[in-house]
């Protein structure tokens, strides 16, 4: 079930966290290392980072549709923090010092993106959209088709858990092509959001800007670390 399966790479996800805190207060992961070094020491945890949020980003848009662009954000802050942190040392640099220490920012930032990530993945999880709630609810019982007799539910909602009871295989069938329906409908908003971003990007384009600098499209470079710490 998609809940179990958040719970578990929620939990996960918390641990890396903790995991990573914990290197840098022990010192093992520090800005005086190598890039290589730190690199080697922190790649498996930035990759598994990257997996779970992922993971997690696609339950959640499932569990709380509602909370789409929430979700978008905090995804994207994550994953950009930890590109850069890999991108700044995978970069090749005369002063590998400089490039660990920036590089070592990152890497706190990520932990506090890490961490606003988590407080979502735990309250979309604890607190889903109360219909797809009951979507997943209901498709379980008719999945498991055993007794539920010890569901507790009070006397307004008796009469619908005595209908599912009693129709659990014709709504088991509905609720399939319900959640089919709720998909499509969900890539049609991307769809559409996606048009629209084109059409406002294409907008800003043709707006003449006097202050565009010309050299923000390129690549990292040691010398871009510096002017940022100035």
């Amino acid at each position: 079930m998609i809940k179990e399966e958040t719970d578990t790479r929620t939990s996960e996800f918390e641990q890396l966290l903790q995991k990573i805190a914990g290197a840098i207060a022990s010192g093992i992961l520090s800005e005086k290392l190598l890039p290589s070094k730190l690199l080697e020491k922190t790649e498996n945890y930035i990759n598994r980072l990257s997996e779970l949020a992922t993971s997690n980003k696609e339950s959640m848009l499932i569990l709380k549709p509602e909370k789409t662009p929430t979700i978008r954000v905090k995804y994207k802050n994550l994953t950009q923090t930890l590109t850069t942190f890999r991108d700044i040392l995978l970069q090749n640099t005369s002063d590998p010092v400089a490039n660990s220490r920036l590089a070592f920012e990152q890497l706190r930032k990520a932990l506090t993106d890490g961490s606003d990530f988590l407080f979502l993945m735990r309250e979309v999880r604890d607190n889903p959209s109360p219909l797809i709630s009951h979507i997943l609810t209901f498709k379980k019982f008719s999945e498991r088709k055993g007794s539920v007799i010890s569901i507790q539910a009070s006397e307004d909602i008796q009469p619908l858990v005595k209908y599912v009871l009693e129709h659990i295989e014709e709504l088991s069938t509905g609720l399939t092509e319900l959640e089919k329906r709720i998909g499509e409908i969900k890539q049609s908003v991307w769809e559409l959001q996606g048009e629209s971003l084109k059409i406002l990007s294409h907008k800003t384009e043709e707006q003449p800007n006097p202050t565009e600098n010309k050299t923000e499209k390129r690549q990292l470079s040691l010398s871009n670390f510096k002017a940022e710490q100035n």
